[in-house]
Formats: C-alpha cells, sequence, structure tokens
C-alpha cells in the first residue's frame, strides 16, 4: 500500500483522505455497527484525526459503549452512509468506514471485535484475532 488512501460517501457530498496508512483494521461485530452499517459486521481502517481531511459536512449519533465510552458515528446528512466514528476513550483515532475507501484491496483486519455477537452464519478467518468484547 502507499501511503495514505481517500474515499467517499454513496453521493459524494463527504470526501476523506488520509496521509498515513492505517495503524489498525479490524472487524466489528457488534449489533450498533451491524445496524449502523445495515451488514451482518463493520470493517474499519483506523487514523488519527492528524492524519485525516474531512470535505463536507456530516451529521452525528451518539451511544455508550459496553464499556460506558460515547461513539460517536459521523454520518452523510445527504445519502446516510456512516463515514466514521470516534470513542471517547481515544478521541483522536478514527475509525473509517472500509467499504467507502477507494481501492481498498489492501484492507486485512487484524481482528474481530464482538465474536461474541457475530451471527452464526459469518464466517471469520481462524488466523485473525479473535475477541468476545472490545476493551473501551
Amino acid at each position: 500500500m502507499t501511503e495514505g488512501f481517500r474515499g467517499q460517501c454513496l453521493c459524494g457530498a463527504v470526501t476523506f483522505e488520509s496521509s498515513s496508512d492505517p495503524m489498525f483494521q479490524a472487524n466489528c461485530h457488534c449489533d450498533d455497527c451491524r445496524r449502523s452499517g445495515g451488514s451482518v459486521y463493520a470493517s474499519f481502517a483506523f487514523v488519527d484525526e492528524t492524519n485525516l481531511k474531512i470535505s463536507g459536512d456530516t451529521k452525528t449519533y451518539e451511544s455508550l459503549s459496553d464499556a460506558g465510552n460515547t461513539m460517536t458515528r459521523h454520518f452523510c446528512p445527504t445519502c446516510g452512509s456512516h463515514v466514521y466514528h470516534s470513542n471517547s476513550k481515544a478521541p483522536s483515532r478514527l475509525g473509517i468506514r472500509a467499504g467507502l475507501i477507494e481501492s481498498a484491496d489492501w484492507f486485512q483486519p487484524q481482528a474481530n471485535v464482538y465474536a461474541s455477537r457475530r451471527l452464526p452464519s459469518t464466517p471469520i478467518d481462524p488466523d485473525i484475532k479473535a475477541f468476545d468484547k472490545m476493551r473501551g
């Protein structure tokens, strides 16, 4: 992978560009991630906010994680795409939805979190670490 990546929401009103490669990549099987994206799990590439440029306005939705931290999800107000999220435990670490990244063939999750909530029909790679919950 080259240094950085970029992408956009479904309608193109919100775009993003990272000047660095992800610091971490993961799949999340929790109920909130499934509901916010309408899929059986969500895939994220995490970057520091100082390396990410967001263009366009987003709407936010806040909810509490199991650990009591505030999760803030940013959505495109036009098409509804969930673009990225942050966790109050590490607010400068942003999780970008991998499905919105252009040319994301490099994406390789390093963990499956909330594997205990995985739908039984969803296969997971046994070579990727799986955690029953998330630590934050």
